[in-house]
């Protein structure tokens, strides 16, 4: 593991293929544009770092809608009504 960026070993991972972090929250949210989400997919399914850190965040997006539909985020000082923000949803699967 030397010269590793992080220590986690990314099994099958394609040489020259970045990570994909900065589009994994617009991914999770499904806000990206086909060609972008096409690629975060593709990465997903060999780097287990970013697929790591894409599932914390999917299971959090999903907390958060389903607090959300059952109202428990309420009305706060921003004026949400709990209908904001329930949006977003898992487009990898394992």
């Amino acid at each position: 593991m030397n010269g590793g960026d992080s220590g986690v070993r990314t099994a099958g991972r394609p040489l020259g293929s970045p990570h994909v972090e900065p589009l994994l929250g617009a991914y999770v949210l499904g806000v990206l544009v086909p060609h972008e989400e096409a690629r975060v997919a593709g990465h997903l399914t060999h780097c287990l770092r970013c697929r790591a850190t894409y599932l914390g965040m999917a299971d959090a997006q999903a907390l958060r809608a389903a607090c959300a539909e059952d109202g428990a985020f309420g009305t706060g000082a921003g004026g949400s009504d709990g209908a904001a923000g329930s949006g977003g949803h898992v487009r990898w699967t394992r």
